[in-house]
């Protein structure tokens, strides 16, 4: 058993170092996304090839030799865990934030004067040929101006993943045994990690359906990938727009903004296909019913709030609500934490109740100090501290029900706190820090930790495992990600240069600065439209969630109203709307058992599009030809 473990850890490891390596720079480079989102492309792929190549191979040779299911979960949870590593999750967008001082400061924006005297110079890259250098490419990495300022952001970033992986082996119990969420992405490695005695490929790998959405999908992008190389190749058009059918004001609205955009994703299609019907209308009814919302604030020249602002409210309330729903259990772990209750009542996690709130509180308190020490203040600093804990939350919870691939949440630091309380409260200190805050966890959350994390738990619940191994090497693989990812991502954008790699995400620091730069020198009070916007979401999401949970019969999820209209679900809807379109068509003709049937199809459809989607990336690192074949 302990050489499978070693073999399974060393396995984990050579994918995580590769794709740590190769993750910033295939999308730095503009080739494609080799993480993408919740459920993370490089680790599906991973996943495939060893069930679907290497196992039968191992198997054939000698049947005890392959990969067991509890190598597979290890596998598994290692690489997603690093997922969260070099992509949006932490690491990619840190970078462009450390140069941004140096590199967008001129005379007309007087950032040296409003901003500069409330960062400490080692606090980001103060060295302007470092910063030059940086942009313009075909030059040494100068390790030493990056040491500190790298250093303590990733510091910072790592102690609230602690936090995450403590909290989330805190809820493990109330999300997945009380409340009994779905968590819908773990369905597709629980499917294809099943084993047979007797088989090579499980029951479900062997269905012919399977075989048949595979083939769609994989037919569906080889074609679309081919035409990348030769235009000759028919191109099949999976997206469309509806910008040049609507022009007139206020109908207008529907395609401005985020717009009203239909684009044919398989993977969407067959995960809405697992999803509890309500959820999956909900999902996209909500999405019109905000552009809707939209049509009719143009209509009558609304101006000084946004949609958004309703979802403030919504994801307060949510909060406020897991915490009621949670209340009794999160009393237990208090009380074994105090010594009240012993700690067997938790031997099935992967780290003691106890222990996880001790982690929780010094990290928390570590957070807080190197906050405090760098100028923030100490009320700022818990608020910010609880607003990232709450978006992390929200974003898990949303994962968890819908198994949602991308994740918009309403809760960004900035706005969140400049809407309620203005800007005069904050001090000039406190906004320009708060420029930072996509330093520490980004705002697109599709490569969050805790949905890995808490995915991983529940998919070790199908496994002979003991959990307690899983948070050392979680914490392992996330080490390891930062290491590999910060060593290999400054190698190649120097040797490159920024101003030769995707655009927004290198002129991503500038965004934050200048939204201080502009509160610090335009200073404004609390946003009153804002704010009563915020408490009609509150209302409504307290009103889905009552009648949720009191009537049977009640045909909406609160989730659809908590999304809100961002670039989430304006990339998912039409996707989401084909799935559930689907699903009600072959039950109410074919009936539950057609339904669970062609289960086996969507999965493939989902297998399909991820293998091929990886594929044509892995071919675009030798042509440098991109291919974005899934949600990113």
């Amino acid at each position: 058993m302990k050489n499978r473990l070693f073999r399974a850890i060393i396995v984990s490891l050579v994918w995580v170092i590769f794709q740590s390596a190769t993750a910033s720079y295939i999308h730095g480079n503009s080739i494609g996304q080799l993480i993408a989102n919740h459920l993370p492309l490089g680790g599906l792929f991973f996943l495939t090839v060893l069930v679907l190549v290497v196992n039968p191979i191992l198997r054939t040779i000698d049947d005890q030799s392959g990969f067991s299911v509890s190598e597979l979960v290890i596998i598994w949870t290692m690489i997603s865990a690093a997922s969260a590593v070099p992509g949006y999750g932490m690491m990619e967008f840190l970078f462009p934030i450390l140069v941004a001082p140096i590199h967008f400061a001129a005379p007309q924006n007087q950032w040296k004067e409003v901003l500069f005297p409330h960062l400490p110079e080692w606090l980001y890259v103060s060295d302007s040929s470092a910063v030059n250098s940086f942009y313009i490419g075909e030059a040494a990495v100068p390790w030493q101006v990056w040491f500190q300022p790298a250093g303590f952001w990733i510091s910072t970033s790592l102690i609230l993943s602690f936090i995450v992986i403590c909290w989330s082996v805190i809820i493990r119990k109330q999300w997945v045994e009380r409340e009994r969420y779905p968590f819908p992405l773990v369905q597709i490695p629980n499917m294809m990690i099943d084993q047979h005695p007797s088989r090579i490929f499980n029951r479900i790998l062997s269905n012919r359906f399977l075989w048949i959405g595979f083939m769609i999908a994989l037919v569906i992008h080889l074609f679309r990938g081919l035409h990348r190389y030769w235009p000759v190749i028919p191109h099949l058009q999976i997206s469309y727009g509806f910008g040049h059918l609507i022009t007139e004001r206020p109908w207008v609205a529907l395609v401005q903004g985020w717009p009203l955009w239909g684009r044919i994703y398989l993977a969407v299609i067959g995960v809405t296909y697992f999803l509890q019907l309500d959820v999956s209308f909900s999902l996209w009814f909500f999405f019109l019913f905000y552009k809707l919302q939209e049509v009719s604030m143009s209509a009558f020249s609304i101006q000084g709030i946004s949609t958004q602002h309703q979802v403030m409210g919504a994801d307060l309330v949510l909060i406020g609500f897991l915490i009621w729903m949670g209340r009794r259990h999160l009393k237990q772990v208090l009380d074994v934490a105090v010594g009240r209750f012993s700690d067997q009542v938790n031997n099935n996690e992967a780290m003691s109740y106890r222990w996880a709130v001790i982690g929780i509180i010094i990290g928390c308190v570590a957070f807080i100090v190197m906050l405090c020490f760098v100028g923030m203040s100490l009320l700022v600093a818990i608020a910010f501290l609880l607003l990232m804990w709450m978006m992390i939350t929200v974003t898990c919870w949303m994962v968890a029900n819908a198994g949602m691939l991308l994740v918009n949440v309403g809760i960004a630091p900035f706005s969140f706190l400049t809407t309620f309380l203005g800007t005069r409260p904050l001090g000039r200190a406190n906004l320009t820090l708060l420029g930072f805050d996509r330093s520490v966890v980004s705002h697109w959350s599709s490569e969050s930790l805790m949905p890995y994390v808490m995915q991983s738990l529940r998919l070790s619940d199908q496994a002979p495992i003991h959990r307690r191994k899983l948070v050392p090497l979680i914490i392992a693989s996330i080490l390891i990600g930062v290491a590999v990812t910060c060593f290999s991502s400054l190698k190649f954008i120097y040797h490159q240069g920024a101003f030769n790699l995707e655009r927004w995400v290198y002129n991503i620091g500038y965004h934050g600065l200048n939204k201080a730069n502009s509160a610090i020198q335009n200073p404004y009070d609390p946003n009153l439209p804002a704010i009563l916007s915020s408490g009609f979401g509150a209302a409504i999401t307290g009103f889905l969630l009552y009648m949720r949970h009191r009537f049977l019969w009640w045909p909406f999820h609160p989730i659809g109203y908590i999304v809100g209209v961002t670039y989430a679900p304006c990339h998912l809807w039409f996707s989401t709307l084909l799935g559930w379109g689907i699903k009600i068509l072959v039950l109410k003709f074919f009936g539950v058992g057609a339904y669970h049937r062609f289960r086996p199809m969507f999965l493939g459809l989902i297998i399909g599009e991820y293998f091929m989607s990886a594929s044509w990336v892995f071919v675009g690192l030798f042509t440098r030809v991109s291919y974005w074949g899934l949600p990113h």
